[in-house]
């Protein structure tokens, strides 16, 4: 898919339509391409001669292939986007992909005095809310200039970012009353299941934890004299950088959240395992008395108490359930059981 966009006199984004490589005209400020085909990458190498990355290409980390100026002056960067999965399963059959709650998508980012490429493998919902955020252009920004999208981009993402974070905070408070209410966690809760939601947590605190480093990274790229080639950016990009500065610490912060509530659940589970080890445990104490009686009476001598007739036969099952229900009542008492 390519989609195209071009500033109106206010300096807003308005869509471009795009049938083929002739209605890529020099106007146009950003050129957006979701998993292009051949025939698209075609057109935007015929109409701007720009050779666009393959999307294998945009998984090297290195700090050298990520952010970088070309012998063309052409500023390249790739960082990470989380978006959450809509299409989450829980299936064991379902396809690995639908099986994350999160996922990681890089984006490419190749910015030219004119205009700005944007390289991505699937719809992100960053790009829908800046896209819509540039057509109201409620910050009177001037979008002609492209550098203005590419920041505008990295502040959505940094606002998705900060939503997901927000709305993982409001699960834990949510899984915290679950787990140390009482009365919940022993009649309702089930714990392992609970485990699991917080692994999925901890997941989605890790991949946001990436982004969020990998950002820094740009801005800190971007905020060197030579990147943008301007000052007037610089205000922006600190902004962004104390933003990405506080999202990190309030990421941290529910990192040490999941791992309290991790280690809670998982006290409870053992706790679980102990008492039902100790039931089993005390049942043998119970028995050992009246199999002790039982098994001297069981032997074949009659010089024995009570050994004969049918009086003794009953004195006998007396002691043994003597024997069986005073440790039964021990234990009850010391509520060990």
């Amino acid at each position: 898919m390519l989609e195209a966009f071009y500033a109106t006199e206010r300096g807003s984004l308005e869509d471009a339509t795009i049938n083929g490589g002739f209605d890529l005209h020099p106007e146009l400020v950003w050129v957006d391409l979701i998993a292009p085909s051949q025939d698209e990458q075609e057109w935007v190498l015929e109409a701007y001669e720009q050779t666009l990355p393959t999307l294998k290409s945009l998984e090297d980390i290195s700090s050298s292939a990520r952010f970088y100026r070309d012998d063309d002056g052409i500023l390249h960067i790739s960082t990470y986007f989380l978006t959450k999965n809509k299409n989450y399963q829980v299936e064991d059959d379902a396809e690995e992909s639908s099986n994350m709650l999160a996922t990681v998508q890089t984006v490419a980012f190749i910015l030219h005095k004119d205009r700005l490429f944007t390289l991505r493998g699937e719809k992100l919902v960053a790009f829908r809310a800046f896209r819509a955020r540039a057509r109201r252009n409620d910050y009177d920004i001037d979008y002609k200039d492209p550098t203005w999208v590419l920041l505008g981009l990295l502040e959505a993402k940094l606002d998705e970012l900060a939503d997901i974070l927000e709305d993982i905070h409001k699960d834990l408070e949510s899984y915290s009353t679950e787990v140390l209410n009482v009365r919940h966690r022993e009649q309702i809760l089930d714990l392992d299941d609970m485990i699991t939601r917080l692994a999925q947590k901890e997941d989605m605190i890790g991949k946001a934890q990436l982004c969020l480093i990998d950002l820094r990274r740009v801005l800190t790229f971007l905020s060197r004299p030579r990147a943008l080639g301007s000052h007037i950016y610089d205000a922006d990009i600190r902004e962004l950088s104390e933003d990405v500065r506080s999202l990190v610490e309030h990421d941290a912060f529910l990192f040490q959240k999941v791992r309290f509530l991790l280690d809670t659940t998982s006290g409870f589970i053992n706790s679980e395992q102990n008492d039902t080890i100790r039931r089993f445990s005390i049942l043998p104490s119970m028995l050992a008395p009246p199999m002790l009686v039982a098994s001297v009476y069981g032997m074949n001598t009659d010089v024995l108490p009570f050994a004969q007739g049918t009086t003794s036969f009953i004195v006998v099952i007396t002691i043994l359930i003597a024997f069986f229900i005073g440790p039964l009542i021990y234990f009850r008492w010391k509520k060990w059981i």
